[in-house]
């Protein structure tokens, strides 16, 4: 294990590039700040498969949150068989006061893509099939009384990294096109239950629905 260090002011896990997270799981890569967290990416020395760790913030509304967000998880997974729209929880453990949930490791967000085309849009071909897929992962999370709450392009990310380069012409807008158009479903830390009581502000003020903003109950 790394040497024990204080967590950052905001409570975030300290840590050093290309060290073991713990003795199992070494050489993080990557990091991606969000607001529960840090994702890693690591190498899982018993599967030896590269995974992706979802580190908790050292705060207790986060731990909440973060417990909540696992039995999301894994009701999805027992219900989904075929693992194909959702993110799938490997594993999860309690690490120096740091909820960690392993994930199988996914591509890209859309909205990571997006940028890295500077914002030029995906053809209409490919924004339709990613529309499907969503559409069906929703309905997948409706069927069992789940709502995401928090759909954004930062939570919809590509199964695979690989991509292919296009010349760029006056046609052709964009410089970067995904291989795969397979996407999943991430973020489960705000899901709400249907048939029980939550908050009536949901998801991220960015993309919130006017309905929403507005104070209308549908």
């Amino acid at each position: 294990s790394p040497p024990k260090r204080v967590d950052d002011r905001e409570g975030h896990y300290v840590f050093s590039l290309g060290e073991n997270l713990t003795p199992r799981c070494e050489f993080p890569i990557a990091a991606v700040v969000g607001t529960f967290g840090r994702v890693l990416e690591c190498w899982d020395r018993n599967t030896r498969e590269f995974v992706a760790i979802k580190v908790i913030r050292s705060i207790s509304k986060y731990r909440d949150a973060a417990m909540i967000e696992i039995d999301v998880l894994q009701l999805l997974a027992r219900n989904d068989k075929s693992s194909s729209r959702c993110v799938q929880i490997q594993n999860w453990f309690d690490y120096r006061n740091h909820i960690c949930i392993v994930f199988e490791k996914l591509g890209p967000s859309l909205y990571d893509f997006l940028k890295r085309n500077k914002y030029c849009p995906f053809p209409v071909d490919l924004v339709r099939e990613f529309g499907r897929q969503l559409l069906e992962s929703v309905a997948y999370m409706h069927d069992l009384q789940l709502i995401h709450t928090d759909l954004k392009p930062e939570n919809i990310l590509l199964v695979s990294s690989d991509h292919i380069k296009l010349p760029a012409t006056k046609e052709t807008h964009y410089r970067w096109l995904p291989k795969s158009s397979a996407i999943k479903l991430i973020d489960f830390g705000s899901t709400a239950y249907d048939n029980k009581n939550h908050s009536s502000i949901v998801s991220t003020r960015h993309y919130r629905a006017p309905e929403i903003i507005l104070g209308n109950h549908c």
